[in-house]
């Protein structure tokens, strides 16, 4: 399987789903805390669950993982906020293409990222176990696609 398709369809997931959070209104806050709460903790349940990690494994692999994650959700921020603040309405051609510049370059930089996490995640767990992560993070995402359609 491609690393750059399922890279894109992980980011497209994660973006659908930061948009989705990103839509409360303030007197739902607390409520939605509560929410982003569950839902971190099914994601650390599955990732775990799929993962099978030992408690040696566990201790180096987590804080690896969450900087990782943490990094990925400030390049999504960067991206949302150039798509989002940055609409084509009133711009020239070259200012819209400049702002696609910066989002493909944000994408190059999340696969550079991934690209070193990669090979970080490799020296406290076994490439298998990378795949399961990989296939673990792409069932959550549809688990709440899945959720979201629900509702």
């Amino acid at each position: 399987m491609n690393l750059q398709l399922i890279t894109r369809h992980r980011n497209l997931l994660t973006l659908l789903f930061i948009a989705m959070l990103s839509i409360t209104t303030a007197s739902a806050q607390r409520k939605s805390e509560e929410e982003i709460k569950r839902i971190q903790d099914a994601k650390v349940a599955i990732i775990t669950n799929r993962l099978n990690l030992t408690p040696e494994q566990s201790t180096g692999f987590w804080p690896v993982y969450n900087e990782y994650s943490q990094k990925r959700r400030e390049i999504h921020r960067a991206q949302r906020k150039i798509i989002n603040d940055k609409k084509a309405e009133g711009q020239n051609d070259e200012q819209v293409l400049g702002n696609l510049k910066e989002v493909q370059d944000l994408r190059q930089k999340e696969l550079d990222l991934e690209k070193e996490y990669q090979n970080r995640f490799l020296k406290v767990i076994t490439a298998s176990q990378v795949i399961e992560l990989y296939k673990a993070e792409r069932t959550f995402n549809d688990m709440l696609i899945q959720r979201l359609k629900n509702k």
